[in-house]
């Protein structure tokens, strides 16, 4: 992982829903929650060393504490329930549920914790703790600003892409054979918003 806002070069907005967030506690002006239905998370990985082929994680939480005058104060946390994994295959989907992969039933979100924000040119370099699978390692991710906006109230948009190696997470399935490739590419895009109290 060498690049996030915490946790992973397009993100797909999953709804368009115009629905008023569920309230939500916010402590000040720069604490964000994120906006599941309007964030997303998308994977790629290569089969067979032939093709990439895609999937998404349909759920993502979590909250951002970023002021951008003191971003080394900032703070995301975020969460990615692996039973909402979605690779348009139901029986590929349960073998990455299952313990070839992540073993969801002991194991069953992915998770990342910051442990450091700093600005870097115009965009932030977040460094944390990256979980899944059972396993935990430390990554650094640039996250750029995307856009911001008031629809409900504030909200404001970051976006990254960065790659992580499976096998440092235990999940060797398929690499000794080429069947399918270790690197894995995330890309997340997350829209944050301030509820009104």
């Amino acid at each position: 992982m060498k690049s996030l806002l915490l946790l992973p070069v397009t993100f797909a907005i999953l709804s368009l829903s115009t629905d008023r967030p569920a309230a939500t506690t916010v402590l000040g002006d720069h604490d964000w929650v994120v906006d599941s239905g309007h964030s997303s998370v998308v994977f790629k990985v290569k089969h067979a060393n032939a093709a990439f082929f895609k999937g998404t994680f349909d759920a993502i939480s979590g909250t951002v504490s970023l002021d951008p005058s003191k971003p080394e104060a900032g703070s995301v946390s975020l969460v990615i329930p692996v039973d909402s994994v979605d690779s348009n295959d139901k029986k590929r989907d349960d073998h990455l549920k299952n313990a070839d992969f992540f073993n969801s039933k002991e194991n069953p979100e992915i998770t990342f914790k910051s442990t450091k924000v700093q600005k870097k040119g115009d965009a932030f370099e977040v460094t944390g703790e990256l979980a899944m699978a059972g396993k935990s390692k430390a990554t650094t991710i640039v996250v750029e600003k995307t856009g911001e906006g008031e629809f409900y109230g504030k909200r404001v948009g970051f976006g990254t892409t960065f790659t992580v190696k499976r096998s440092d997470f235990g999940m060797t399935y398929g690499i000794d054979k080429n069947a399918l490739g270790d690197e894995v590419t995330l890309m997340i895009d997350l829209e944050l918003i301030q509820p009104k109290k």
